[in-house]
Parts: C-alpha cells; structure tokens; sequence
C-alpha cells in the first residue's frame, strides 16, 4: 500500500496491486506456499493442483501439522472402482460392457443368424450372378489382353487418320508404329513372365484332371473363376460407379424379418433424409425384449437430429424399416436426442381378442378397477370408473356394445353394486342385465322418457342424501369426502352404476315436446350435475351414443365424462365428438379403425388405441346369472329384479337339486331322470322293467315338459329344451343350468 498527497496537503491511502511487478516463476511459488500453509490447517481442503488432503489427527502424539498425501493416477486401482466411481473420475472402460453382456452376444447370435439363413436361401441367385460376371470377366479380360499384346489403340488412330483423309503415309507409318510397339510389348518380362504362369497353370490343371479326375480339377480352378469374376466386377463397377453392383444382397431387404439392430435404423434414418451418409446412431444400453418378443432400442442421434424429428416422420421412418407405422413407437429419453424406439413383434391386434377375465371370476370388486383390455404393446388396461363417468360411440356393427357389456360385467360381478338400466334402443342387448338391475328402462317411448327423469331426480335426491351422510361422519371416516368400502358398507350406499344406451333418444323425445328445449336444458343440466358430483359418493354413468353431435348429446353432457371411447367412425369430425376436441389433430382418431373390438380410449391421462377384451352374449348371461346368484346370497337382490322371484318348489326345485349334485352346466333329460329317480326311487323316473331306451327316453321327456309347464303357468315364463352334451359325452337334448336358474330368478 501506497500514499498519496491530496490538494489539501493530506495523506491518502491507495491499493497497489504488487502482484502486477512480480515476474511469472515467483508468482508460482508464492502460490505454491499458499497453498500448503493452507492445507495445514484444519479446514485444508483438495483443489486440482495439490490433491486430496488428508488431516492424520493422534491423541496420544499430536502432530505438529496436518498432513496430506498426494494420489497420483498411477495409484488408482481401476479393478476396485465402480461404475460410478469410474464415471465420476472421467475413466472409460476397459473393456466395452457389450462385449461381456450375454444379451448382446444373443442379439448379435440372432442377427448373424438371421443373415446367414437369408443369404442361404438366396444362394442359387448369387451362384447365377457370380457365373454372369465371371463371364463377363473373361470377355472383358480377353478383350484388354488381346488390346495390349496388339496395340490395338494404334488401328483407332489409323481409322481416324483415314476418316480426315490425312494422306496414306500417315497411315502406312502409323501401322509401322503398331507393329513395333505390339513386338515389344510382347516381349516384356511381364508379359512373358505373365504368358508363362497362365500356360503353366493350364499344364498343371490338365495333368491334374487326368491324374486325378474332376474331383481335384473343380477346387484349383477356384483360383481362375476368381480372378475372372474380379476382371468382372470391375467392369461392373465401371459401369455403374455409383456402387449399386454387389454379389451379395443386403439384409436390408429382409429387415422386416430381423431383429432391429442401430446398423438397421441408421440405414432407416439416411432413407427418409434425416442423417447423411457420414452420421450414424449411438446405441445406448441394450436391446430388450418383452415376453410378447416385442423389442425395444434405446439410441442417441447426432446433433441436429432431435426425437421430435423422427417423430415427425414416423410413418416413413416405419416404411424405411419395412414396418407398419403400428409396429412401432417412439418415445423421448432424457434428452431431445435419445430415442426410445419400440417396435412389436407382429401387428397389434391382428388376432382375435382374448377372453376377459371376468368371464371366468366368480365374483368381482368395483373398487379393483374393470379389466378393459390391452393396448398395442399387449399391456393390460384396468379402468378405474369409481371417480369417473364414461361414454361410449361410435359407428353400429363395430363392437360399441360389446365394449359397454365389459363394465357391466364387472359391475354384474360385484353383489354390493346396485345396477341400473335405461336402455332406450329398445332391443334384447341388455336382457339378461334386468335380471339383476335395480331399475330397468326400455324403450324410448314417452313413458319411458318420463321414468327416466323420475330417475335422474331420485338419483339427485339419493346423491345429496348420501353427500349429508358424509358430512356428518367423523373426519376420520372421510379423510377426502369420498366414499369409501367401509364407509358403503357400514352406511348402506353401495355403488350405482347407471348404464344408459343409445342415450340421443331420449334427448330427441324430449326436444319434441312442446317445452322441449327448455326441459331439455333441464334434463341436460341435471345429468352433468350427477356426473360431476355423484362420482364422490359411488355414482358411476356408463353412457352410450352412435354420434353423440353438439345438437343430439349437448357439450356440457360430453365435457364432464372424463373417460370416453369410440370405435369406428366415418371422419375424424365424429370421432372428436366422442373423443374430445382437437384428439384428432393430436394423432388419436377413431375415423377408419374399420376393425371390430379396437378403439380409441380417451382418458385424462392421455389416449390410446385399445383391444377390448370380449365377453361373447353367451358368457355375459352366464354372468349375469352368476350375478344374480351371488346378490341373492349377499341379499342386495333389490327392485325390478326382485320382483321377478319365483316360488322355489316341485319340478323346479328338483332339477336345480339334480345340477347341484351333478355339478354340471348341463344335463340331459335322461340324465335329470336318472338323478331324480335317486332322489325319490318311488317317483317312478327310472327305467321300468322291459323299457328300452328310446321308450324310456320318450317317458321321461314328455312328463319333465309337462311338469315344468305346469309348475310355470301364469308366471309367463318358460323352460325350453336345448341341445347339450349329456354326462355320458354325447349331444342330446336337456337343459342348461343358466337357463333354470333366469326362469326361477334365484
């Protein structure tokens, strides 16, 4: 520090920077002594220049100063880092982890192998064209030696000469010329030398094929057919210097066959223009494959090549990998530029669509969800509708119904929800549910236009009943203000599950009327109110519509289900009314699927194209059944299906104690007779002395049918024989359990 005079004859102080007046040599070691003093220190610390510092502290003796050791990289045991550890010091790896993984050695075994049999099958065509261009060769060989022992370029000139009339001296010297040059290149050594080999390798396999046969005389002529397929392909290769000619085909050709390897999207990349001939992918990790065989690649592209790009041109990049766009997927990884490329290993839902479980379930829960389906990368789909309504479209004959029958068959399945039904198409697709349904709807005729509202209002009235219970639980009971299982079963509000198909006829019924519009607003208004708000108390509306347009299902209706589906549509105009506005632009429509059971499944989530999972009418009436069944043991049996129970006894009662005891689906009316006949042997069902078969048989049959009409008359229902496979194993004639247990109602 320096001073200085100020105007008033005082003494200022002023920083000088003595650094600036040092030479270089002396800065460094006062660097060098800074550094250590503060390294011996207890709060030394490590910086690039010095290393890590250790402080070695001993009771007994402590150490004038700390004391610090400097690791060089020589003392690094590589063998004992990690991963990490490596990664974190900037090392790179020996050895390349793919070249010790087994899986990569399996993907590299499968393309090999992959390669070896396409080439193997194309044999005779590389056989063919390795003897065209070994023909080739010896022509073009033959021709150029034949040029340069005559100096046949000399006879070129001399017609040139004689084309401009130059004079006949030019052309006797210019034959002069060839003369002496053809003499002299002839005998050069290497043409002697070369003129020599050939002869002597003609000798040799002559005196070998008489020697030796044929058998010796095909493998030493490799030699001359390889040097002539050279002379060959380099004709070729003259011809066409754009390298198109090879020998061999690429396995390009057969990429849609083979596993996806970077060699193969690289090439997929540079044919759709997205990578030039010098770029070329980095694969990251390693190549995965799912219990279904579907593959999944993960690879970084070069600068300037982002995943939105690929994205972009999916469908040509597909195209490029002799792919439909469906087989394959692309995802972004942590960057812009790593790519997650999933590509199925055959085309997603070519088959038919696997069975539901529910078909097979005893019995089911709400609570778990409804299993839908599976996605394109056969990844199960499991709807959650407990907290949110559902809506259904579509065009007719693509499987709208079959994809509804799945949530009602879970619902069916669950004996603690309370079904209902309004069915305003009016036909037989939901007959077998009024067996089970509380309320029960049909048709779209006024009156049952009427019902339907009568319903929305008792449902209104049923939701804030059920709103005030809650609130007046302790908060431990309601830690969200929703229904819970206990909370449904210790305060009687199961869950209500309201199926409505077809649901623009009712609409249409009501804009009709005289103040239609206005009651149609209403209506409107109410059933938005009960999804938005009844899904917190167990109220689940699963709608259904063919083209639900802003005039036939109001927006505020649609707005509110926040779960929709759709299966084939005319345009992507339909499919946005079922999916939501602006789904189309975003790559999800339903316009063209053109295949029954796929969908588009819209959630909050995001949407994705679907298998439904099928339950055939057959297995859904079984359910329904099945359904009945578990409600009238859990005694939740309740309303429209109630009402329809029949007195147990006679016949009736008989037969399904035959079934029990059988433990079958199906029995034959010799087969019933027979148990019946053990039940009561005095009843006389079984077979008299000196009865056939066929008279017996005949016996039995007539007085079941008699009986089971008597025992059903005025009921208004019926037991029909069908054909089943009796307990023997044949076809006969009888009856189906299902079919007894809907006549009794239990």
């Amino acid at each position: 520090m320096s001073t200085t005079k100020t105007e008033h004859a005082e003494r200022e102080a002023q920083l000088v920077d003595l650094a600036a007046f040092q030479d270089p040599e002396t800065l460094l070691r006062l660097g060098e002594l800074s550094r250590a003093a503060a390294q011996q220190t207890e709060n030394g610390v490590a910086d690039v220049f010095t290393g890590t510092v250790r402080l070695d502290k001993v009771e007994e003796a402590p150490a004038e100063a700390g004391t610090f050791e400097q690791l060089d990289e020589e003392e690094l045991d590589e063998d004992e880092l990690d991963e990490d550890e490596r990664a974190s010091l900037g090392l790179r790896p020996i050895i390349p982890e793919t070249f010790l993984d087994p899986g990569v050695w399996r993907q590299r075994r499968a393309v090999w192998l992959n390669s070896a049999a396409f080439h193997a099958t194309r044999s005779p065509v590389y056989l063919w064209r390795f003897i065209k261009t070994s023909a080739i060769g010896a022509r073009v060989g033959a021709r150029d030696a034949w040029s340069y022992l005559f100096a046949t370029e000399y006879g070129e000139l001399a017609d040139k000469v004689r084309r401009a009339k130059a004079g006949a001296e030019h052309i006797a010297d210019l034959r002069a010329d060839r003369r002496k040059e053809a003499k002299q290149r002839r005998r050069e050594p290497v043409t002697v030398y070369a003129l020599t080999g050939c002869t002597s390798y003609a000798a040799a396999v002559v005196a070998l094929g008489e020697t030796w046969g044929l058998v010796l005389t095909a493998p030493a002529l490799i030699p001359f057919f390889g040097l002539l397929y050279v002379l060959g392909h380099r004709e070729l290769a003259r011809r066409a210097p754009d390298g198109a000619f090879a020998l061999l085909d690429s396995t390009a050709a057969a990429d849609h066959d083979g596993p996806v390897t970077d060699e193969r999207i690289t090439n997929a990349l540079r044919d759709i223009k997205l990578l030039s001939s010098e770029q070329t992918i980095k694969p990251v990790g390693l190549t995965t494959r799912d219990d279904l065989g579907n593959t999944t690649v993960a690879f970084k592209t070069p600068a300037g090549l982002v995943c939105k790009a690929i994205k972009n041109k999916a469908e040509a990049f597909a195209g490029a990998l002799g792919l439909s766009l469906e087989r394959i997927d692309l995802t972004q990884g942590e960057t812009p530029n790593d790519v997650i490329l999933w590509v199925a290993a055959t085309v997603p839902f070519a088959g038919d669509a696997p069975a539901s479980p529910l078909v097979d379930a005893d019995r089911w829960s709400i609570w778990d969800g409804v299993p839908y389906g599976s996605n394109r990368k056969g990844l199960r789909k499991t709807l959650q509708l407990l907290w949110s309504s559902m809506l259904f479209g579509g065009a007719q004959g693509y499987g709208k119904t079959s994809a509804m029958r799945v949530p009602a068959a879970a619902g069916a399945l669950d004996p603690q929800c309370r079904m209902l039904l309004a069915d305003f198409k009016g036909g037989a697709d939901w007959e077998e549910l009024e067996n089970i349904a509380h309320r029960v709807i049909i048709g779209a005729d006024p009156g049952s236009v009427d019902e339907f509202i009568e319903l929305v209002d008792e449902l209104i009235e049923e939701m804030d009943t059920r709103f005030a219970k809650i609130r007046r639980m302790p908060k431990a009971e309601r830690p969200d203000m929703r229904l819970t299982p206990a909370m449904a079963e210790a305060h009687g509000m199961p869950v209500l599950m309201f199926l409505i198909d077809e649901i623009q006829e009712a609409f249409g019924v009501v804009l009709a009327r005289k103040d239609g519009v206005k009651e149609f607003a209403a209506l409107v208004e109410k059933l938005a109110r009960l999804i938005r708000r009844g899904r917190a108390c167990g109220l689940i509306i699963v709608a259904a519509a063919q083209r639900p347009s802003a005039k036939s299902v109001p927006t505020d209706f649609r707005d509110v289900i926040l779960k929709r589906y759709s299966v084939h549509t005319v345009d992507d105009t339909s499919s946005d009314m079922i999916l939501g506005d602006g789904q189309a632009k975003r790559g999800h429509t339903a316009a063209g699927l053109g295949r029954i059971g796929v969908g588009i499944l819209a959630e909050e989530a995001g949407s994705e194209k679907l298998q439904v999972d099928l339950i055939t009418p057959q297995e859904f009436e079984v359910i329904c059944a099945r359904g009945r069944a578990l409600r009238i043991e859990a005694g939740t049996l309740t309303g429209y299906a109630a009402s329809g129970l029949l007195t147990v006894s006679g016949i009736l009662a008989q037969m399904r104690a035959a079934f029990d005891e059988a433990g079958v689906e199906e029995l034959g009316s010799t087969d019933i007779a027979r148990l019946l006949h053990q039940q009561d042997p005095a009843a006389d069902w079984g077979q008299r002395d000196g009865e056939s078969d066929k008279q017996w048989s005949s016996r039995v049959g007539a007085r079941l049918g008699r009986e089971i009409e008597e025992a059903l008359d005025g009921s208004g229902r019926s037991l029909d024989r069908v054909k089943v496979r009796t307990l023997a194993g044949a076809e006969g004639r009888g009856f189906r359990r299902t079919d007894l247990t809907l006549v009794l109602g239990a």
